[in-house]
């Protein structure tokens, strides 16, 4: 009996331990990087300033139309039915020109948002290619981002894409086949 479990050991030694020692891994914490790389410091606080000015832009819209709308309020009854529809015209041509200004400068493809791809993405780039350099250069398998869970870094070898999307394929009537 004894003989068996030793046995078991060296296998499972064999099996799992010895082959994890044949992959070399290390990780980053980007969250880290990003905050004391000078360069990205730099582009978030540009990006910073430039969201505060286009908040207080905003802002001062939105109090103007807000005025705009007390100032209908408090005259309504001193107004004549023309001049009160021209006020409140105004209140709607102001209350949709704050949207759009919202939209243009803060939204999903706002200006705010192209300034910061801009901005940021080549640090990002710079980041990602340095870190892809070291794991070539150290031998390194596998880099993961501590910060986020994920991979950051893999020899090229260790994709079996290619292979997953053969045998998905597999069987499948030519024009179904994904292109490559």
């Amino acid at each position: 009996m004894k003989s068996y479990v030793s046995f078991f050991a060296v296998l499972l030694v064999g099996l799992f331990i010895l082959p994890a020692h044949a992959q070399k891994f290390a990780y980053v914490e980007s969250q880290r990087i990003l905050n004391e790389y000078q360069e990205y410091v730099d582009a978030q606080k540009q990006l910073e300033d430039l969201r505060n000015k286009y908040d207080a832009e905003y802002q001062k819209m939105v109090k103007e139309y807000n005025d705009l709308l007390q100032e209908i309020d408090s005259q309504s009854l001193l107004l004549s039915p023309e001049k009160k529809q021209q006020k409140m015209q105004e209140a709607q041509d102001k209350a949709l020109a704050i949207e759009k200004y919202k939209y243009e400068k803060l939204g999903p493809q706002g200006e705010f948002y192209k300034k910061s791809m801009e901005l940021t993405k080549p640090i990002i780039d710079k980041i990602n290619k340095l870190i892809a350099k070291i794991g070539e250069q150290d031998g390194y398998d596998f880099i993961f981002d501590a910060s986020s869970g994920s991979l950051v870094y893999a020899k090229p070898k260790y994709d079996i894409t290619d292979r997953v999307l053969e045998e998905l394929n597999k069987g499948l009537p030519p024009s179904k086949k994904s292109k490559k």
